[in-house]
């Protein structure tokens, strides 16, 4: 018989447990996704709409390599959360890991370079750089993560986004703004905050160099799965623009890049409340972890989806002069892309729930393959017959099913339906409007007061 996800006496099943908790980290993401939309307001102006298309590839390609990387993070908060190594030693396998990635990426990006156009060869090294220093930063978030320290997981996101924002408009003021310029900037930006990290760390992992390369040799070898799986979700996440780039043109990548840069920043969201949960939710006893996951699940859905229809009449109105007249339709495709991302944040929590608290690889592996596949048919002929348009829909469809999947499958693990684990409530409705009255009764007295 299905447990009931009522009420939980659990405080980490409340609504108000679940705002108040994420509220650090929510004003950590809005920080960084106001600087991530800045650096595409930023690229939109300087750049042309094919070098806007071909800095959207280098990112999606830098974002696929450090995806890849970081199939790791979740072995290695795996290792912390159940004990099998310490704090010191995973800082130490991650500059480790770090270190063999670089070895791996920069030769890789040179040969790349001079197979294909010689010309691109300083862009793929800077990408090649870029893709290490996030990866390491991702890494010690993790840590940070498991361990359930949210300030330093929201400084963490903040820098990461903030620094190439600001290192990325000096240089388009004082340098020429190309593409190669641009890609440098952001990994001078990175390089700030990876540099922090690895300072703060560096007098713990020192001891434990020694065993750092063999351990970091293990996390990477146990989370090839993981890793895999990782590549094939960012590249279904991003196979929609370079369909529409093969499909259509460059041009319209880069046009179609900005709603899905801004339909992503909806994933700050659910992210906020993620980070704020994760430390409960894989540490919770049996008994309570679907109450908590549940709780992550349709809160996360609630925030997306309203955003995201608060957003569209605003992005309609304002795309036009803040991105330029070529992106003043992206409100369009945006509208599709908010029902989708609503099912991605589905996707990510039940990722995490499956890959740190069950360590299970082969199914995400095969959700994973299944949605890129669905997403890259779908995208061909959806772009092919309806442009932006049915590229959008392509995208909203394959997270739907895997969605879909993912959720039958954990709710058949935790004895539980599907509706139960995922589907928002009123009484969760009804918590929002219950606090923001109650600050607003808070606001007037002191008014009055």
């Amino acid at each position: 018989m299905a447990r009931s996800l009522g009420p939980s006496g659990s405080p980490a099943a409340s609504p108000r447990f679940v705002v108040r908790a994420s509220a650090l980290n929510l004003l950590a993401r809005i920080t960084s996704g106001a600087a991530t939309l800045g650096l595409a307001i930023l690229t939109t102006n300087v750049l042309d709409t094919t070098g806007r298309g071909l800095y959207a590839i280098l990112a999606t390609c830098a974002g696929i390599g450090a995806t890849i990387i970081t199939g790791g993070t979740t072995v290695l908060a795996a290792d912390l959360i159940h004990g099998r190594h310490g704090q010191p030693l995973l800082h130490a396998a991650a500059s480790a890991i770090a270190v063999g990635s670089a070895l791996l990426l920069l030769p890789f990006s040179v040969v790349v370079a001079l197979a294909t156009d010689a010309a691109t060869l300083p862009a793929l090294v800077w990408t090649a750089a870029v893709t290490v220093l996030v990866s390491y930063s991702a890494f010690e978030m993790s840590i940070a993560q498991a361990r359930g320290d949210v300030l330093r997981v929201s400084l963490t996101d903040i820098g990461m986004a903030l620094f190439p924002l600001v290192v990325t408009v000096a240089a388009a003021a004082i340098l020429e703004p190309t593409v190669t310029t641009l890609v440098a900037a952001w990994t001078i930006g990175a390089l700030i905050t990876a540099s922090v990290l690895f300072t703060c760390a560096l007098p713990a992992a020192i001891p434990m160099a020694r065993r750092a390369w063999r351990v970091a040799a293990s996390i990477m070898r146990r989370s090839v799965g993981v890793a895999f799986a990782n590549g094939v979700g960012v590249l279904c996440q991003r196979i929609d623009v370079l369909v529409v780039a093969a499909v259509l043109s460059t041009s319209a990548a880069g046009v179609y890049s900005i709603s899905v840069a801004l339909a992503a920043n909806l994933m700050l969201l659910s992210r906020s409340l993620l980070t704020a949960t994760y430390h409960s939710i894989m540490t919770a006893p049996a008994a309570e972890v679907a109450a908590r996951l549940s709780t992550a699940l349709r809160h996360g859905v609630i925030l997306v989806l309203v955003a995201g229809v608060l957003s569209v009449p605003v992005i309609a109105l304002t795309a036009g002069f803040v991105f330029g007249e070529a992106y003043g339709d992206v409100w369009q495709p945006y509208a599709l892309l908010v029902p989708a991302i609503a099912c991605l944040c589905v996707v990510e929590s039940l990722r995490h729930f499956l890959l740190t608290r069950q360590e299970r690889q082969r199914e995400f592996v095969i959700v994973a393959t299944g949605m890129l596949l669905l997403n890259g048919v779908l995208a061909v002929v959806g772009s092919a017959a309806f442009g932006l348009m049915g590229a959008a829909a392509s995208t909203a469809v394959a997270y739907a099913a895997g969605a879909l999947v993912l959720l039958a499958f954990c709710a058949s693990q935790l004895s539980v339906t599907m509706r139960e684990l995922a589907l928002p409530r009123r009484s969760d409705v009804a918590a929002y409007w219950r606090g923001g009255r109650s600050v607003a009764g808070r606001v007037r007295r002191r008014r009055s007061g």
